[in-house]
């Protein structure tokens, strides 16, 4: 379980109660005897901390209870004179226990002689344990190992860590932990009963404690006797019986555990096979013998039959049921045919809605969250004591691989949980129950949490953030599922034809940049120029570390290479797997401004473009370098003078001329043979794949709300990481098509989110600019430079021009041809201004200074004074507040606004400035796709939802009736918010119908 850290008010609390925590103890009504002894064992172990409180000075010392002064190092009080007294706070501390035992039980109300005896059996058991344990780990130098590996010098018969400072705490909490593992032992000999250790709750681990899994064992199987386990017909029916009628009215959690999948590479539709799952209804349901939480075992026996016992249960829309990553249960419980019902809550939508900053501290896994107190303090049931949480799988069940040495690696392997289900099975029955009991406390603790929400919309209180959640996040939560169960058809018959030309036409421009590197280093031509590493070599060859002159790479190097040629080397026979290719700078001054972390020249993609600049990777290279000598003579040359402005800095490194201009298109060849094979790989190759689609050949992406700003994220595959059309030379799009008979709808809002900034920001510049309609952009620059306002007037130029039958192109030219640059400027500061960039950041862009960048920067605010007063405000807002708004009154939190420093306080303004943007935009796109899954006449036609793109819906349906369903889609979008649009600026819509998403677009 992961360590949180708390607050100091947090830990003191801890601390005080930790004498109850170990004990799970919360009514009094467990078994005293060995609830008594952990009791006492735990005061004894937690007394140094108590202890040290009272008697610390101001320089971290203190005294025991028998006078020895004693120092804390990392946390743990060692004594200054180590090797003389250590043995004596050892005895007081034992003392001080069988002194004041009474004391601490007494005051925990418990009483009675065999109470106290049994604790001191136990604890003296405990103290004993050092000198058993030291004999047959001890060497004849009296040098030994604690039960955690530390080496340890034994001192006056105590073993001592070497290097104290850094393990003795270690050697103490593996002392510890055996005294956990072996006091039911103890007990047991000492004529006692060993049911009922404690609740059913799970106190989280500290850090040091997170290795050791006898211990977290022995916690976790404390919750066995809450369990019913469901192995039979029988009993699944007596359990649905009670869950449909005499538990129906409570909230139910659920989890399922699964096997034959990958989880990271696989989506679960049509993938995966439920081997166990649980149910918890609370800690007042009995399902006979005070056992309260349900596990079922469908892997052995008649699994399948009794999985189908509980269809009535999962399929009943009235019974509340609460999941943590709803998505991915519901898909695998039906995969067995059982259309799941009543979703009532996932906690990871909860979570992520009541802190979106934890994405990136903490995160939204069940074990993070309930190992967390700041977030489960809310749970009817919570005590900080007695904290339930999730354990992960490989902490509890790990096992470290043998070293060839017979030492324990590092290396944790996870057995097939079919194996552990097997093997280790009433842990992994607690490990496997915990879930649905995590779930449900959970659950609790974030409903508390967003009922004390308040929810203000536009000024204007709706209630509370839970309320926001039932009606928006709720229904959009189960219409993500739909959309992912009803995936996108794949054409891979066209993928596969797309693969082959994607191939041929990489290896055309590989062999072209090889071609014209070997003229100037004949070993090129056998180069791996995918390799960062020979790239390098081969460009930047001799250059200096740019962070350590002492360091440079040399100028030239030998690589290793498959000999897929069959080489035979001299005096050899047959031919080496490998062979040796050497590589040596060419390019007498090639320089760039792009550096790796580690110092040395990027060959990234944004540093081989600046070194071809702006060219095609076509070109006719001449086959001889005689050949280049003759072209860049004037009197043989007939060719006529070209603008090199296009040429990157390769130009001016190979001479210039001819040679300066192929070596910058051989650089644009590598960078075209670069961009094919990002393509193949994560586009073209990835859709082919079975492991992302299901029987029916669709894909099934997962499509998540786990972005700070709300908007919708896609995985497995991320079907919205789609490449740009100007840049899509295979039309992937066109790979995603509709089923025979049915057509695609793709809707897709206009400048969504500058339309959301002028009314957030009530500008009346902005809003005029809509209102007129046409190239936004090309109006923006109108307004911010006077000289194209006055091409304008004069007629000189036209803002858009929208052709007529038989015309070919406009009167006079088009402002965004006639002024490029500027409207290239203006567009990029329409977004950037919205996204919270700053001149500094235009000046990196545009590559000019930034005293130009910020003059820019005052033109467009210029006209928009009320833009620049509410990012003001805003940046206002989140510096005193913490925490800025989207339209819908979702917040998004900058917990570490305190304690920022100047640079993260810039981060905090920009995302202040950025979330009310784009967080409203995946507002209205919500709203949009609810509206059209509330639509009853979409429903009659047949048409459903299969994505989002950020500001583009794609649907399916028949296409007979295509024009009527466009003209629902772009209603719906338009008025997203319930029939009605709330915002000042009309929603524009464009939407098509074609048979595939290319063709759409």
């Amino acid at each position: 379980m992961n360590a949180t850290q708390m607050s100091s008010k947090d830990s003191a609390n801890e601390s005080m109660n930790e004498n109850r925590m170990f004990s799970g103890i919360s009514s009094g009504t467990r078994s005293r005897d060995i609830s008594t002894a952990a009791l006492a064992v735990k005061a004894d172990f937690n007394r140094v901390e108590a202890h040290e409180q009272l008697h610390a000075d101001t320089i971290g010392k203190g005294f025991t209870s028998n006078g020895v002064l004693m120092e804390k190092v990392n946390g743990t009080l060692l004594l200054n004179d180590r090797n003389n007294v250590h043995e004596k706070p050892v005895a007081a501390d034992l003392n001080y226990l069988l002194e004041d035992a009474p004391k601490n039980l007494s005051a925990n109300g418990i009483s009675g002689s065999r109470d106290i005896s049994t604790a001191a059996l136990a604890v003296e058991a405990d103290h004993n344990r050092v000198e058993a344990h030291e004999q047959p780990h001890a060497d004849a130098s009296g040098n030994g190992f604690t039960s955690n590996g530390a080496i340890t010098k034994k001192v006056n018969g105590t073993l001592l860590s070497k290097e104290r400072k850094k393990v003795h705490k270690k050697s103490v909490a593996a002392d510890h932990n055996q005294l956990l593992e072996d006091a039911p032992k103890n007990l047991s000999a000492n004529g006692l009963a060993s049911s009922d250790v404690c609740d059913e709750y799970i106190v989280p681990l500290e850090e040091d404690d997170v290795d050791n899994q006898s211990k977290l064992r022995w916690r976790l199987c404390s919750i066995l006797n809450k369990v019913l386990i469901v192995d039979n017909v029988a009993t699944a029916r007596m359990v649905v019986q009670k869950l449909m009628h005499e538990y129906k009215h409570l909230v139910h959690a659920c989890d399922t555990e699964v096997s034959k999948i990958d989880v990271k590479q696989e989506t679960p539709v049509n993938h995966g096979e439920v081997i166990c799952f649980s149910i918890y209804s609370g800690k007042d349901v009995d399902y006979g013998n005070g056992k309260s939480c349900i596990w079922v075992d469908v892997l052995d026996g008649g699994g399948k039959n009794i999985l189908a016992e509980f269809a009535p249960f999962f399929e009943d829309s009235s019974i509340k049921k609460v999941w943590h990553n709803y998505s991915f249960d519901c898909h695998i419980v039906e995969n067995y045919g059982i259309n799941l019902s009543g979703f009532h809550a996932d906690t990871m939508h909860m979570a992520r809605l009541w802190d979106s900053s934890r994405r990136t501290e903490g995160g939204y896994s069940l074990e993070a969250l309930t190992s967390d107190p700041r977030v489960m303090n809310e749970s009817r049931m919570f005590r900080s004591e007695d904290l339930i949480g999730k354990i992960s799988m490989k902490t509890i069940f790990g096992r470290r691989k043998m070293k060839k040495d017979g030492s324990m690696g590092k290396i944790v392997s996870l057995p097939s949980v079919e194996e552990l289900q097997i093997e280790e099975r009433e842990p992994w029955i607690c490990y496997s129950s915990l879930d649905s009991m995590s779930t449900l406390k959970l659950y609790e603790s974030l409903k508390s949490k967003l009922s004390k929400m308040p929810w203000v919309m536009n000024g204007t209180c709706k209630g509370n953030m839970f309320h926001f959640y039932e009606n928006y996040w709720r229904p959009f939560g189960k219409l993500l599922v739909q959309m992912e169960t009803e995936g996108m058809l794949v054409d891979r018959a066209y993928l596969s034809e797309v693969e082959s030309v994607a191939i041929a036409e990489q290896q055309i421009a590989a062999d072209r940049f090889r071609n014209w590197a070997s003229k100037y280093c004949p070993d090129a031509r056998h180069m791996n120029v995918g390799s960062d590493t020979q790239l390098r070599q081969l460009f930047f060859g001799g250059i200096c570390n740019r962070k350590d002159q002492n360091e440079s790479l040399p100028t030239e190097k030998k690589f290793k290479i498959p000999n897929v040629d069959n080489v035979i080397e001299e005096g050899k026979k047959v031919p080496k797997k490998f062979r040796d290719i050497t590589l040596h700078k060419i390019g007498s001054q090639l320089q760039t401004d792009l550096y790796t972390a580690s110092g040395w020249p990027s060959v990234s993609g944004d540093a081989l473009k600046a070194l071809a600049g702006k060219v095609s990777a076509e070109y006719d290279f001449s086959g001889e370098a005689s050949d280049l000598q003759e072209m860049d003579d004037p009197q043989k040359s007939s060719k006529k003078d070209v603008d090199i402005s296009a040429y990157g800095t390769a130009y001016a490194a190979f001479h210039g001329g001819q040679e300066g201009m192929e070596a910058c298109h051989a650089i644009a060849a590598l960078c075209e043979m670069c961009s094919i094979d990002s393509l193949i790989s994560n586009f073209i190759l990835p859709l082919q794949g079975s492991h992302i689609s299901g029987k029916n050949g669709r894909i099934h992406c997962s499509l998540n709300i786990n972005t700070e700003t709300g908007r919708l994220s896609a995985r497995r595959p991320n079907l919205q990481n789609q490449p740009a059309l100007e840049k899509d030379r295979y039309k992937i799009r066109q790979a995603f098509i509709a089923a025979p008979g049915n057509s695609l709808i793709v809707a897709d809002y206009g400048q969504l989110e500058l339309r959301i900034l002028a009314h957030l920001a009530d500008c009346k510049s902005m809003k005029e600019a809509f209102i007129a309609g046409g190239d936004f952009h090309s109006r923006t620059a109108m307004n911010m430079y006077p000289y194209i306002r006055e091409a304008v007037d004069r007629k000189d130029v036209i803002l858009e021009w929208h052709p007529q039958p038989g015309e070919e192109k406009p009167p006079v030219p088009l402002l965004k041809d006639a002024f490029g640059s500027e409207r290239r400027k203006a567009k990029m500061l329409n977004f950037s201004i919205a996204y919270g960039k700053t001149p500094m950041g235009l000046a990196k862009d545009w590559k000019v200074s930034v005293q130009e960048a910020r003059e820019t920067v005052d033109l467009w605010y210029r006209e928009r004074q009320e833009v620049l007063r509410w990012q003001k405000t805003r940046k206002h807002e989140a510096l005193t507040q913490g925490c800025v708004h989207t339209l819908l009154g979702r917040a998004r939190r900058f917990p570490s606004v305190e304690h920022a420093s100047n640079l993260h306080k810039g981060h905090i303004e920009r995302a202040a400035i950025n979330t009310p943007v784009q967080g409203s935009a995946a507002d209205v796109a919500m709203c949009a796709m609810l509206e059209i899954q509330r639509n009853k006449r979409l429903k009659e036609l047949g048409w459903k939802l299969l994505l989002q793109v950020h500001d583009e819906v794609i649907l399916e349906g028949p296409s007979e009736s295509e024009v009527e369903a466009k003209a629902l889609v772009v209603e719906c979008m338009s008025k997203p918010f319930h029939g009605k649009n709330i915002l000042t600026v009309e929603l524009v819509v464009d939407a098509k119908c074609a048979q595939n998403w290319y063709a759409a677009k």
